[in-house]
C-alpha cells in the first residue's frame, strides 16, 4: 500500500513538474517576435495579362490626363485649393529637390512652380497658415531634420522648423549585449522570436560573452518647457544628468534575450545601412538566401558585370547610338520646363550641407532626420495648435562618406548611434515645445530605432487632451500623453513598426481601438488601455497602416491590410476573422495605403465599397467589396503612394490621383458622381481619419454653399450636415464640436482668421451665420468636427468678397444713357415735319 501510495505521489509530483515547466516555456514566448513573414519567401504567382484585363465587372475608368514631374514621387501627394480660386490643385512631393503643384483641371504646373529646397522627401505635404496672413502656407518636412513652408506663389518662406540634434555619451554601446531589450515576453504571438532568443544565447555562450544582466533601460527626455518625460528604451542614463528621469526597467540578461535574424525589412544579409526608409530594396528571406548562395558558390575574385564603365566608346560604338537618335525630334540641349535646370549658377547650393557639430567631452551631438509626415493638432487644449514630428536620429552614412564631411566627426563609430524621439513644436513661437526621447541602438542591431511611421494623434481617455500613438523599428508601441510622457502600460512589444498606428472604432461599439501591424506580418488590436483585443498573423511584411471600411457591406466594420506578398487582407473589425472571399492575390508587393471608396454610379445602390490600390505588377486594381472581383488598368509603373480621389477637373464625376515612382501623375475619371465625403484628399485625411466617410460620419458643406461665389453685404450663411449613421446598436458619437473658420486674405486690415465654434448633440444639417468683410478679396471656409473621441472630420470650400463690384458701376454708366435715350424717344414730335433744305432757290 505504501509503494502504492508512493507511486501516486511520485506520478503526480512528476506531472506538476512538467506541467511547470511547459506553462514556463509558453509564458516565454513572445506572441509577435515567434512569427515570421513566410509568404514572402514564396515567388509572386504568373501573371496571366489576358485573364486580368477581360474583367467580368468594369469599372470604366477613362484618362482625364497626365503630367510628369521632375522626380520619383515617394510620398503621397495633397489636393486642396491652395489659391481660393475655387479650383483644386495637387501637392506632388517629389522625392529630390522639388515641390510641385499641378492644376487639377489639365495637370499644367501652376505659375511660379516647382519650388527648390535641398533635401529628399519622405513626408506628403501639409497645409498651415504659419505667418497668419489668411493664406495657409504649404508645409514640407524634409529628410534632413527640417520644416520648411512654401507660399502658393512658390516662394520658399525664410520662416522654418529645424529639429535640434540629439545629444548621446560616446561610449553608450559599451558593455551591453547588441540588443539590451528583453524581447522574451512581447505583446503578441511570435513563435520566430523563441527560436531567434535561443540562437542568440547559444552564439554568445560560444563567443564566451559575459551576460548582462538587469540592464537598466532609462527614459531621458529633454523637454524646452520644463517639463520631463519617459520614454527611452536604451542604457542611456547619463544624458542630461541635470534632468528628471522616469526609468523602464526591463531585464536583459542572457536568458531572457532575443534577437530577430530574420526580420523582413531591417538588415539585410550583409548588415548594410540605410539613410531612409527603404525605396526599392527587397530584402525579402527568399531574396536573401538566394544571394547568400550565390556568394558562397561564386569566386571571391572575379569579377562581377555591373552597369558602371568607365572607359568611353569606340567610334563605331558611339555611332550607333545615333541609331535612336532623330535630329528633328531631339534637340542638342533639351529645352526644361524648369528655368533654374539650366542655369548652372543656381546650382552651386544644390545639395545639403550639415552644420557644424558642438563640440562636448563625452558626448557627441547626432543628426536629426525626418522619415514620416507630421501631424498638425492642437494636442493640449490651449488655443495653439502644434506640430508633432517623429525624428529619427542617425549620422546618413551616404553624406559621412565624403572624407570632407567625416573629418568634422573625428573617430567615432557612426553606426553606433540611431536614436527615435517625438518632437512638438508651438507653431506660434516656432520653438520646441517638448521632445520624449523613444529609443536607442545602434545601426547593425537587428532592431533599430528608425521611425518610419507618422504619429497619429486621438482622445484616448476624454480629457480633452490628445495623446501620441507611433510605433517604431525598434518593435515598440508608444502612447504618450500631451505632456511626453509614457502612458501606463506601454509601450507594447512587437516586430519592427513601419505602418502608422490606426486609431478607429473597427468593433461598432462606440469606443476607439488601436490597430498596429509589424513587419512579421502581424496585426494586433488593443483597446485604449493596451489590453489585446484580438490578433492575427498574416505572414507578410505590412509595410503600410489598414485602413477601415464596411467593404462588403455587411453592417460591420472591416480592417483592410496590404502586404508585400501581393495579397490584400480584409479582416472582421470584431474578431479580426478573415471575411471571404479575402484575400485577394495581387501579382505584385502593394506598399501603399489602400483606398476605400463608394464608385457607384448615380441612381445605382451598391452594397460595401471598392478596394483601390496600385501594385508593383504595374497595375492599378479596382476591387468590388462584396465580390472580390477586380478591374484592372495597365499604368506600367510602381507606386509607394496612396491612390487620392476627388472631383479635381471640376466636373460631377469623382476623379483619382495615381502617382508613381517614375514621376508620372494619372487623373483617372469615374462614372461614379461626386460627393464630399467620397473624397480622399491626403493619407490622413486631416490629422487621424483613415476610415471611409461616406455612408459613415464625417460633415461636409451641402452643394448650395460650397458652389464658388461672390458675397456681399454683411452676413452670409453656411449649410452643413453631420453624418454618423454606421455604428449600431452603440448609438452616436455625439457631441460634435464644430468650430468654421473664414481666412481672409489680401490687403483686409481685422482679424484674417474669424473662427466660430458650436456643438451639436445630433447628426443632420445645420445652417451657420458668418460675416463678409469689407474689402475685395478672396476666402476660403474651412470646417472642421471633432467626434467624442478625438476623431478629426473637415471640409471646405472658396469664395470671393466684393469682387464684381464693378458691375455696379457699369450699370451706374449705363443707366443715364439708356434713360436720356428713353427720354428722346418718348418726347420725339408725333407729326412728320419737313426738314431744312440747304439747297439753291432756283426760282429767284
Amino acid at each position: 500500500m505504501k509503494e502504492k501510495t508512493a507511486s501516486v505521489l511520485f506520478t503526480c509530483l512528476l506531472l506538476f513538474t512538467l506541467l511547470n515547466f511547459t506553462h514556463g516555456e509558453d509564458s516565454k514566448k513572445n506572441k509577435f517576435r515567434e512569427r515570421e513573414a513566410t509568404d514572402d519567401a514564396n515567388g509572386l504567382p504568373e501573371l496571366d495579362e489576358n485573364d486580368l484585363l477581360n474583367t467580368q465587372c468594369p469599372r470604366n475608368l477613362e484618362l482625364r490626363w497626365q503630367t510628369e514631374v521632375s522626380s520619383s514621387i515617394y510620398a503621397t501627394p495633397l489636393i486642396a485649393d491652395i489659391n481660393s480660386d475655387g479650383k483644386l490643385d495637387i501637392v506632388v512631393p517629389s522625392f529630390v529637390h522639388y515641390l510641385e503643384v499641378l492644376e487639377g483641371s489639365d495637370g499644367d504646373k501652376m505659375p511660379g512652380w516647382p519650388a527648390f529646397h535641398q533635401s529628399t522627401v519622405h513626408s506628403s505635404p501639409l497645409l498651415y497658415d504659419i505667418d497668419k496672413d489668411g493664406v495657409r502656407e504649404i508645409a514640407l518636412a524634409t529628410f534632413n531634420g527640417e520644416v520648411l513652408f512654401f507660399r502658393v506663389s512658390g516662394y520658399m518662406m525664410t520662416d522654418k522648423l529645424e529639429v535640434p540634434r540629439l545629444k548621446v555619451r560616446k561610449d553608450w554601446h559599451a558593455g551591453l549585449n547588441p540588443d539590451p531589450v528583453d524581447r522574451s515576453h512581447p505583446d503578441v504571438h511570435d513563435e520566430q522570436l523563441i527560436l531567434e532568443a535561443a540562437d542568440m544565447k547559444s552564439k554568445s555562450q560560444t563567443n564566451g560573452s559575459t551576460p548582462v544582466s538587469n540592464v537598466t533601460v532609462s527614459a531621458s527626455t529633454e523637454s524646452h518647457s520644463g517639463m520631463e518625460n519617459a520614454s527611452s528604451t536604451e542604457n542611456q542614463s547619463k544624458i542630461n544628468e541635470t534632468q528628471m528621469e522616469t526609468n523602464i526597467k526591463l531585464p536583459t540578461s542572457l536568458d531572457n534575450l532575443s534577437t530577430n535574424t530574420g526580420s523582413a525589412g531591417t538588415n539585410n544579409a550583409e548588415n548594410e545601412t540605410n539613410s531612409g526608409r527603404r525605396l526599392l530594396e527587397d530584402n525579402l528571406k527568399g531574396s536573401q538566401e538566394g544571394d547568400s548562395k550565390s556568394k558562397d558558390d561564386g569566386n571571391e575574385n572575379a569579377r562581377t558585370a555591373t552597369v558602371e564603365n568607365d572607359e568611353e566608346l569606340e567610334q563605331d560604338a558611339a555611332s550607333s547610338f545615333e541609331l535612336f537618335r532623330e535630329s528633328d525630334e531631339l534637340a542638342d540641349e533639351y529645352s526644361y520646363d524648369y528655368d533654374d535646370y539650366v542655369d548652372d549658377g543656381m546650382w552651386g547650393d544644390e545639395e545639403w550641407t550639415e552644420g557644424q557639430h558642438e563640440k562636448i567631452e563625452d558626448y557627441v551631438n547626432v543628426d536629426s532626420h525626418i522619415l514620416c509626415t507630421p501631424v498638425i493638432a492642437d494636442i493640449d487644449n490651449d488655443g495653439v495648435s502644434e506640430m508633432v514630428v517623429a525624428v529619427s536620429y542617425f549620422f546618413d552614412h551616404e553624406y559621412y562618406d565624403n572624407p570632407e564631411h567625416m573629418k568634422e566627426l573625428g573617430t567615432i563609430d557612426i553606426g553606433k548611434y540611431v536614436a527615435g524621439a517625438i518632437v512638438v513644436f508651438n507653431l506660434e513661437t516656432k520653438q520646441v515645445k517638448w521632445t520624449t526621447q523613444l529609443d536607442l541602438s545602434t545601426d547593425t542591431a537587428s532592431y533599430r530605432a528608425y521611425i518610419y511611421s507618422s504619429p497619429t494623434v486621438v482622445d484616448l481617455d476624454g480629457d480633452g487632451n490628445l495623446d501620441i500613438l507611433v510605433g517604431t523599428s525598434f518593435g515598440l508601441f508608444y502612447v504618450l500623453d500631451h505632456h511626453g510622457k509614457v502612458r501606463e502600460k506601454f509601450p507594447l512589444e512587437m516586430a519592427e513598426i513601419q505602418a502608422s498606428v490606426v486609431a478607429a472604432d473597427i468593433n461598432d461599439d462606440g469606443k476607439i481601438e488601436l490597430v498596429t501591424a509589424d513587419t512579421h506580418g502581424n496585426v494586433a488590436a488593443w483597446s485604449a488601455q493596451g489590453v489585446e483585443i484580438w490578433e492575427v498573423h498574416l505572414k507578410s511584411v505590412i509595410p503600410q497602416r489598414p485602413t477601415i471600411g464596411d467593404v462588403d457591406g455587411d453592417g460591420h466594420t472591416d480592417v483592410v491590410v496590404p502586404t508585400v506578398s501581393g495579397n490584400i487582407y480584409v479582416l472582421s473589425g470584431k474578431d479580426g476573422s478573415m471575411v471571404r472571399p479575402y484575400p485577394y492575390r495581387t501579382h505584385g508587393r502593394v506598399m501603399n495605403q489602400v483606398l476605400l471608396v463608394d464608385l457607384s454610379k448615380g441612381g445605382e445602390k451598391s452594397k460595401g465599397l471598392t478596394i483601390v490600390t496600385t501594385s508593383f505588377d504595374g497595375y492599378l486594381y479596382l476591387i468590388d467589396g462584396p465580390t472580390s472581383c477586380a478591374d484592372v488598368v495597365d499604368i506600367g509603373e510602381t507606386s509607394y503612394s496612396m491612390v487620392l480621389a476627388d472631383n479635381v477637373d471640376g466636373g460631377d464625376d469623382l476623379d483619382l490621383i495615381v502617382t508613381t515612382m517614375n514621376g508620372n501623375v494619372f487623373c483617372f475619371s469615374t462614372p461614379s458622381p461626386h460627393h464630399p465625403l467620397k473624397a480622399w484628399r491626403s493619407i490622413y485625411q486631416g490629422r487621424n481619419n483613415v476610415a471611409n466617410r461616406y455612408g459613415r460620419e464625417g460633415v461636409y458643406v451641402t452643394h448650395s454653399s460650397r458652389a464658388f461665389r461672390d458675397e456681399e453685404g454683411k452676413n452670409f450663411w453656411v449649410e452643413i450636415e453631420i453624418v454618423d449613421r454606421y455604428r449600431f446598436p452603440s448609438g452616436s458619437q455625439a457631441p460634435y464640436n464644430v468650430s468654421i473658420t473664414l481666412l481672409v486674405p489680401g490687403n483686409y486690415q481685422g482679424e484674417r482668421r474669424i473662427k466660430q465654434h458650436q456643438t451639436f448633440d445630433s447628426p443632420g444639417k445645420y445652417r451657420i451665420k458668418l460675416p463678409t468683410v469689407g474689402v475685395r478679396t478672396t476666402g476660403s471656409v474651412l470646417v472642421e468636427m471633432v467626434d467624442k473621441n478625438g476623431l478629426y472630420f473637415s471640409d471646405e470650400f472658396s469664395l470671393t468678397f466684393h469682387m464684381y463690384y464693378y458691375k455696379l458701376l457699369k450699370w451706374l454708366l449705363v443707366l443715364p444713357m439708356l434713360m436720356m435715350f428713353g427720354i428722346l424717344v418718348i418726347l420725339r414730335p408725333q407729326e412728320a415735319m419737313p426738314l431744312p433744305s440747304f439747297s439753291r432757290n432756283t426760282d429767284l
